[in-house]
């Protein structure tokens, strides 16, 4: 039986013919039987597709599992009712696919299967089962929208660091919460983007929206467009006006100003420029605002008659300028212009633009004529313009000015004014008068003047409104100004032109550009008249012409192509065909020819496939062209043209073989076009017979083809089988055959990969990398183990070796099954056993990724990691030293993040040698330790990680006292002037200090009141106050907060509320502590108490309880030091929040003491720091 041809000459016509078989198909009943793949696409498809129309599931599925991908996405496009409809839900689940679909299906394919499954999904719970299967959190992200609201917000915090603002977006679509999340959760400068991209929430609820955004006290805001703005002020005007400092670089001011009310104004520009006088860092905002650009809009809402007096008693009139602003009333109309006119820095005659013409026209005048040097002088002439307002009585009498009094001004000035006037005015309508005057102008710049001896060098608008001018007034170009016409299109004219004046336009520039046509001679001819074409066709583009009307054109253009293609010149035509789309149909049969690519065969199948034999030349110039892809063309030509078309190129890419080059676009040819069993039939006649290349013997043709078919193979469809790429993938030919055996073994299906595995590791190593990472891929975790280790004890190639390692490395970080990364841990302990000092460096440096192991093995992983890189470091060379030094050092450091599951024993050792090479053997080193890491950080986890006193009390015994009493005996010491002892020992008290938050209470570990406490004790009786009272101060404030903290920590408290709860019980004793020491010492101490203090302070977030701490020390206002230490501490907070410390500091401001008084005006001074 002859295989199944579509009829008719078209792409549409072959749908049309199609469509009615299936039709037919589908009326008459006739079953379908279980499906086989023919090599006959139409055949195939209307199986597929009659099988969808009646929902044979069976077949479905069985199509899924075939290896041609077009029969799949086919399959997929037609039954989204499989996903959908909710009575295939024991296909269409996590289980299933995984299971039964999974290992049968082509990569590709279930590829493609999981990404229709996730478009489509509409059942909640099954998208949930499907993100909880997948391992990557990548992956699993995909699944995240469309899932329910609640598991969204459950999940959301895991995908920050990789989440796309799409995504976000979808997300935020189903929940509002993910929202809310996002500004909370995020690094501040990210949050305005992430506001910027859920923007359409602002429709839904106004206030809510601002309610989040506002919660973010940083300047990053979103940009609110116009209707944004708009929406705003309708709903909720009040809260950006009164907050406008917050909003002001954020909304779109034109639209915000139409929203205030005519009397609103002038209190509203007051209102903002007390805010911007006052200097706070919370109105930065308002830095641009107060510019006559922005402040225009608001001006221009006061009454016509009263917008000019407003800005001259402001900014023109002296009055205010002059003003003594402390003489000034708070609150008065002249105050509170003193304060507006301050902030603003716009120049007095810009104001001028709210005033008529005549009074404009003689304050500036009589400005200039004060200082004809004026460097603004130019400027305040632009301003005149903008009130002549296309007067013409005006312009006149503004050119005539120029010209009387600065004729002889420097030329860039008469360019600049003269430019200006031209752009800023409609010269269309200009009189015999107006262009007499400004004809005078040009004379001046030399215009007119045959010579090229103009005084100026852009005068392109000069030119262009001459033209203009006298082709509306029927006047002549004269030869000079055509000269030096650079061309243009000039649209920006024709929008304000009548049509006759259009077309008078329009006609001489196209006559202008067509006399620019020249016979083409020369290749330098042709690029001249491709050039000009360009323009010409840019003109008729910009003057809605129609490329239709001017044959004389489209003449031109055929013209230039059959000269290029006779004379084989290179200049392309590509420009002018994608000039205009709807034009293209006018150059179709040039099409080939113009574009050469596939775009415009595909083109031509849909209106004309014989297009391609009628210009066969310069197709066949394509199917030769390396760099020119086909696949699209080829696939439609294999499917709806397999007996003509298709025939007939295949049969010229067999003759192309038979020449020495074009074969890599050939053999790309051939393997789109053929159908398996010819395209075998191929593959055998070329597969070559021996591994090794006889270089002296080899035929090049036959050579080149067999690398070209070795390349390309992997394209055809269905792929070959695994056994026709592994008759190249050897010896000389593996180069060539690389690409076909990563993507064919790729793409094969579980099933089908674990019959050919074992030949990729029977091979060579580069071939056996290959097989190693096809296990990776492909196999069940029992599967790889097994390989993994079989290949490891059969190989010592240091390459083998190391992917072996990263494979089973990155399997053991994405495992989330705890028993599965037991079993997995077993194996890299086995590996790392064997591994010697001279293994692939790629490994030790995968060692260091500790953060991705699983936590119940990463301790025993961390221990087997460290001691191996501390033997490695002993034995390598010295360069490479420092970095498995980092490594090993890092590696130490991660222990504090799993310090409960870490052999005792393991910790005190790497303690004791940190202690003695670097706490205290510091000859060596640049200096003093940090207080912010290392492992500082991991002597204060482990003596922080006890679960009992008695057991705390031992590590203290064990660790902390021998560092303590060894730092007492060299107290003394110093290096370069410095006390380093005492600074990494104040190093070690910081980070335990610290970690009463990050770290005891984060852990829900047992509050070491007892060791601090023995600590202090210690401390005061070993070192003398006077040298040490910082130390002294903040380890006592410390032991303090921690005894307090027993009772609402043993309530489970987290550490806002339990520092809530104590913060006044701390600030009375923070004040007593205080009062102690002035009593014993004298009243300055107070300056040392307060940056103890201070520093104490920063394990408290919350400003309001800061407060509540600070004002204990009010308490007593007999205590002078006490409001000096809250100045001290506070002052900083102060100056970044003045609204919330606003009722602390007022307080202090009320004491009637002179030095209380000094110090708050002091601190409040936003100046002091200039003085």
């Amino acid at each position: 039986m002859a295989p199944l041809d579509l009829e008719g000459g078209t792409l549409g016509q072959k749908h049309a013919h199609y469509n009615k078989l299936l039709k037919e198909a589908i009326s008459s009943g006739q079953h379908v039987s279980a499906f086989t793949l023919g090599d006959n696409d139409i055949e195939n498809l209307l199986k597929i597709d009659q099988a969808c129309h009646v929902r044979d599931v069976d077949f479905i599925v069985s199509v899924f599992k075939c290896g041609d991908i077009l029969c799949v996405s086919r399959a997929l496009a037609r039954s989204r009712w499989l996903i959908t409809d909710p009575q295939y839900a024991n296909i269409i689940n996590a289980d299933y696919v995984h299971t039964q679909l999974f290992p049968y299906m082509s990569t590709k394919a279930f590829i493609k299967l999981i990404k229709q499954i996730r478009l489509n999904i509409l059942d909640e719970e099954r998208a949930e089962q499907f993100y909880l299967h997948e391992k990557k959190d990548t992956d699993a992200l995909k699944w995240l929208p469309k899932c329910s609201a609640n598991f969204i917000e459950a999940n959301i915090e895991k995908h920050f660091n990789n989440l796309k603002m799409r995504t976000f977006k979808r997300l935020c679509e189903k929940t509002n919460k993910i929202f809310e999340i996002f500004m909370e959760k995020t690094c501040y400068y990210d949050r305005a983007r992430y506001a910027q991209v859920a923007m359409f929430l602002l429709k839904a609820d106004v206030d809510k929206f601002l309610d989040v955004i506002e919660k973010d006290r940083s300047n990053y805001l979103p940009k609110f467009n116009d209707k944004a703005t708009a929406l705003i002020m309708k709903k909720s005007p009040k809260r950006v006006i009164d907050k406008f400092d917050r909003f002001a670089t954020s909304i779109h001011i034109p639209t915000f100003s139409r929203f205030l009310k005519t009397d609103e104004i002038k209190p509203f520009l007051y209102a903002q420029a007390k805010k911007e006088n006052d200097n706070n860092f919370e109105y930065y905002n308002l830095r641009n605002f107060f510019r006559y650009d922005t402040l225009k809009y608001f001006i221009k809402k006061l009454p016509k008659n009263e917008q000019f007096e407003f800005v001259k008693k402001i900014f023109i009139d002296k009055e205010i300028a002059d003003a003594d602003e402390e003489k000034l009333v708070a609150g008065t109309e002249q105050y509170n212009m003193r304060k507006l006119y301050v902030v603003v820095r716009t120049p007095s005659y810009v104001w001028y633009r709210f005033a008529d013409f005549e009074r404009a026209f003689q304050d500036i005048t009589e400005i200039i004529s004060k200082d004809l040097d004026n460097n603004d002088k130019i400027s305040m002439l632009a301003v005149l313009m903008a009130c002549a307002d296309n007067n013409l009585e005006h312009i006149q009498k503004l050119i005539q000015y120029y010209l009387d009094k600065h004729r002889t001004a420097d030329n860039h000035n008469t360019w600049k004014f003269t430019t200006d006037l031209l752009n800023n005015t409609n010269i269309h309508q200009y009189d015999e008068k107006t262009w007499s005057l400004i004809n005078e102008l040009f004379k001046i710049l030399k215009i007119f003047d045959e010579s090229d001896s103009s005084s100026v060098q852009n005068i392109g608008v000069i030119i262009e409104s001459i033209i203009v001018y006298n082709l509306i007034h029927d006047q002549n170009v004269s030869a000079n100004v055509q000269q030096k016409f650079s061309f243009k299109t000039l649209k920006q004219y024709g929008k304000k032109l009548n049509e006759e004046q259009k077309e008078k336009v329009f006609r001489y520039l196209y006559n202008f550009l067509i006399n620019k046509l020249k016979p083409i001679i020369k290749e330098d001819d042709f690029s001249d008249t491709i050039s000009t074409l360009s323009q010409i066709l840019e003109l008729l583009r910009d003057w809605k012409k129609q490329l239709a009307d001017y044959t004389l054109v489209t003449d031109k253009i055929k013209e230039c192509v059959e000269i290029r293609r006779k004379n084989s010149w290179k200049g392309s035509l590509l420009h002018i065909y994608k000039f205009n789309k709807s034009w293209q149909r006018l150059m179709f049969e040039e099409s080939v020819a113009m574009n050469p690519g596939e775009e415009v065969c595909l083109n031509a199948l849909k209106h004309d496939p014989l297009l391609l034999e009628r210009q066969s030349n310069d197709v066949q110039s394509l199917r030769c062209n390396d760099a020119v892809t086909l696949r699209r063309l080829l696939a439609k030509l294999r499917t709806y043209w397999p007996q003509s078309l298709s025939t007939q190129w295949v049969e010229a890419y067999m003759e192309n073989l038979n020449k020495t080059d074009g074969h890599k676009a050939t053999i790309r040819g051939l393997c789109a076009s053929l159908s398996q069993k010819p395209l075998l039939e191929l593959i055998e006649k070329y597969k070559p017979t021996q591994a090794k290349i006889d270089w002296s013997a080899i035929d090049d043709r036959i050579l080149s083809i067999q690398r070209f078919i070795a390349k390309n193979m992997h394209i055809a469809r269905p792929q070959p089988s695994p056994e026709n790429i592994l008759f190249f993938a050897r010896g000389d030919y593996l180069q060539y055959a690389l690409p076909s055996l990563l993507a064919i073994f790729y793409n094969l299906s579980i099933m089908e990969s674990k019959k050919y595995i074992l030949k990729l590791l029977d091979a060579p190593v580069s071939v056996q990398k290959h097989g190693i990472r096809l296990v990776y891929k492909k196999l069940d975790h029992e599967t790889i183990k097994k390989i993994f280790f079989d290949c490891w004890k059969a190989s010592k190639n240091v390459s083998i070796r190391a992917i072996i390692f990263k494979f089973t490395f990155e399997l053991l970080c994405n495992e989330k099954d705890s028993a599965n990364a037991v079993s997995l841990w077993e194996l890299i302990e086995l590996f790392i056993d064997n591994l010697t000092f001279e293994e692939d460096k790629k490994i030790y440096e995968l060692m260091s990724n500790i953060e991705k192991i699983p936590l119940n093995v990463r301790a025993k992983y961390l221990v087997k990691a460290y001691n191996f890189m501390k033997n490695l470091t002993q034995k390598v060379k010295e360069e490479d030293r420092e970095n498995y030094k980092r490594i090993t050092a890092q590696l130490a450091e991660h222990s504090r993040q799993v310090i409960e599951d870490m052999p005792s024993e393991f910790i005190t050792d790497i303690i004791q040698e940190f202690i003695d090479k670097e706490f205290f053997g510091f000859e060596d080193n640049f200096g003093s330790v940090y207080s912010s890491g290392g492992i500082i950080s991991v002597i204060s986890a482990y003596l922080l990680s006890a679960k009992s006193e008695n057991e705390q009390a031992e590590k203290y015994e064990k660790v902390f006292v021998p560092i303590m009493r060894r730092a007492f005996e060299k107290w003394s010491e110093k290096k370069d002037g410095s006390f380093i002892i005492r600074s990494n020992f104040q190093c070690l008290l910081t980070h335990l200090s610290n970690d009463l938050k990050d770290y005891v209470v984060e852990k829900n570990l047992l509050l070491p009141h007892k060791m601090f406490l023995n600590i202090k004790e210690e401390l005061e009786k070993s070192i003398s106050k006077s040298e040490n009272y910082m130390m002294l101060t903040k380890w006592k404030l410390t032991v303090a907060l921690c005894k307090l903290a027993e009772i609402p920590y043993s309530e489970g408290d987290n550490w806002v509320g339990i520092t809530s709860e104590i913060a006044t019980d701390f600030g009375q004793i923070a004040l007593d502590y205080l009062k102690e020491d002035v009593k014993i010492h004298f009243p300055c101490i107070y300056k040392l108490y307060s940056k103890a203090l201070n520093s104490q302070l920063h394990l408290i977030s919350q400003e309001r309880i800061k407060i509540t701490i600070y004002r204990c020390f009010l308490a007593d206002e007999n205590f002078i030091e006490g409001y000096l230490t809250a100045i001290e501490t506070s002052k900083e907070s102060y100056s970044y929040d003045k609204d919330m410390y606003s009722d602390l500091w007022d307080q202090i401001s009320e004491h009637p003491s002179v030095e209380i008084k000094m110090h708050y005006y002091y601190n409040t001074n936003t100046n002091n720091d200039y003085c």
